[in-house]
């Protein structure tokens, strides 16, 4: 049997492809961008740059091939129908409002301008995204930034899957875990009258105040924001954020909270050792 070796020139064309020059094209956008298939239903995810991550606060994987009403990321609405519409009509739309949903649920309000194009015979659609100033939640008594030595530890599993990532996957990882802890920190409060537990759970908030964000999605109508803050201070900022919950999961005799509060630190960080001297 004779093998039959792969055309080198049909090899180099199909690399040489309107798909591939287009996804290529989404990675150089200074702008949150993404490619995915046309359609008001079922269009799936064929290409995002980091923007576009880190805005919805995602990885790649997780949306890759994926359909955008399904991960959660695109909104099915009227603003939505309308921009299909132009899509369908026009071919192209600038600047429309939008909403989108990041992977912790807060609400993200942008403008996109995007064009139906063609990609190796397939209908897509090319996506720039601008972030809107976020609504920011009105606050009282929120003090300035606390330096505490109560600072906890990533556990040795997850400080090793974190090395194992690239930087946008660490960033986007701890910026969800830090806005989810939050968040619970906030409905923790909420849901408790022991004045032993509200004042630290207060003083949590009130560290974090300035990344509070309104958000529709989220119990309290508070959600917090990240985005802005680069590696280094964002993981200075879990792990001070988590010291600071497993404090009170050690000293507060609420077992419910004990064990709501628990949940959002114990998968990804331990408390650091107390030494007591006598």
């Amino acid at each position: 049997m004779i093998a039959i070796m792969p055309n080198a020139h049909w090899m180099e064309r199909s690399m040489f492809s309107t798909r591939k020059l287009t996804a290529d094209l989404v990675q150089l956008a200074d702008a949150p961008a993404c490619l995915s298939t046309a359609g008001v239903s079922g269009s799936r995810y064929l290409s995002a740059n980091a923007g576009y991550l880190r805005l919805i606060e995602r990885v790649w994987p997780e949306i890759q091939g994926k359909e955008l009403l399904a991960t959660g990321s695109a909104l099915s609405s009227a603003q939505r129908d309308r921009r299909q519409w132009l899509l369908e009509t026009n071919g192209y739309y600038d600047a429309e409002p939008a909403e989108l949903r990041s992977a912790t649920g807060r609400i993200i309000a942008v403008e996109i301008s995007s064009q139906r194009v063609w990609c190796s015979g397939v209908a897509c659609d090319l996506e720039y995204f601008m972030p809107l100033p976020p609504e920011r939640a009105p606050l009282s008594g929120a003090g300035p930034s606390v330096t505490s030595s109560r600072r906890a530890c990533f556990t040795p599993r997850f400080s090793d899957s974190l090395t194992s990532m690239s930087g946008l996957n660490r960033h986007i990882l701890l910026g969800r875990i830090l806005s989810l802890a939050a968040e619970g920190a906030m409905l923790a409060r909420h849901l408790t009258q022991h004045p032993d537990i509200v004042a630290p759970l207060t003083a949590i908030a009130a560290r974090l105040s300035a990344f509070q964000v309104g958000n529709r999605a989220s119990p309290t109508g508070i959600g917090f924001d990240f985005t802005e803050l680069e590696y280094e201070q964002l993981e200075e900022l879990l792990l001070q954020t988590s010291g600071e919950i497993w404090l009170l999961i050690l000293t507060c005799g609420d077992r419910d909270i004990v064990e709501a509060l628990r949940c959002l630190v114990a998968k990804y960080t331990m408390p650091r050792p107390v030494l007591v001297s006598r």
